[in-house]
């Protein structure tokens, strides 16, 4: 994959499907992102192994290329982060199983939410997620406060009860520190998703140290001033840039009108080259 690459190849490296918080099937995503011109894509659901195999699918007749990828959630200094995972070929049964964990952690903390809204007229974590087999989101549970009648819309449901401040919803509990380390040991090429300029600020010569290879700095709707900062951020730091649409799906959005090249990561091309 990585030693033809053309320079217009089109890559999204940040992609959900309903197996997390997105709206469509991993079947319809791929559809979708070949339909959208996209050449090489990254399903990175939260907290979950990809159910995907990797490598070159034809959808449609068209030639598309899979990374394995995920999510994973962690805390820092009282805040939750995210950080996206990336894998040169198969996902290690470690870091699947590190997956199912999560997940399962996910459910806990979507039922122990329930309650602590008081919403019992809200179904619970049904058998696929307790298992570990799909990830339950704040996004979720937002839209089933939206269903119910206790907020306008998701935005409103994140704003009154969901927010980091309400405390109904627990943190997951694994330092991101520690999740960075993992996922190196497993194999995977790491990359800060989608980071403030004041928490690179903040955070990131800590996050290098642990381990973390890469920071998500081309994404949509991030000012080219900010993209600049992130840019010089990362090469003081020596790690490399990804990017992605952080696509969910949802209110008709289409997925491929935000892509990126491969010169505009050419960092993180060399680091899946050299796997």
């Amino acid at each position: 994959m990585w030693d033809n690459l053309r320079l217009g190849t089109r890559i999204d490296l940040h992609l959900h499907s309903n197996r997390s918080d997105g709206c469509h099937s991993t079947e319809e995503v791929l559809r979708r992102c070949s339909a959208g011109g996209l050449d090489i894509i990254a399903l990175t659901d939260h907290d979950l192994a990809p159910d995907l195999r990797p490598g070159l699918h034809h959808i449609d007749g068209r030639p598309l290329q899979v990374i394995a990828g995920a999510e994973i959630s962690g805390c820092h200094e009282g805040r939750e982060y995210h950080l996206l995972v990336y894998f040169p070929g198969e996902v290690p049964e470690a870091f699947t199983r590190f997956c199912q964990r999560q997940c399962q952690q996910r459910a806990a903390r979507y039922a122990t939410a329930i309650q602590a809204l008081g919403a019992s007229d809200i179904d619970g974590p049904d058998a696929t997620a307790l298992k570990g087999g799909r990830a339950l989101t704040r996004l979720h549970l937002a839209r089933e406060l939206v269903k119910t009648g206790r907020a306008s819309h998701v935005g409103d449901a994140f704003k009154r009860y969901l927010g980091e401040v309400h405390g109904h919803v627990p943190k997951l509990d694994i330092p991101l520190v520690e999740a960075i380390r993992f996922a190196t040991e497993c194999g995977g090429i790491t990359s800060w998703a989608h980071p403030t300029i004041a928490d690179v600020d903040a955070h990131l010569p800590t996050l290098v140290a642990a381990g973390l290879t890469g920071i998500e700095a081309l994404r949509p709707r991030v000012k080219s001033r900010d993209r600049g900062r992130l840019r010089k951020a990362a090469a003081a730091t020596g790690i490399v840039l990804t990017g992605g649409s952080d696509w969910h799906g949802w209110a008709g959005q289409k997925v491929g009108l935000f892509a990126i090249t491969p010169p505009e990561i050419g960092g993180f091309v060399d680091l899946m080259r050299a796997a």
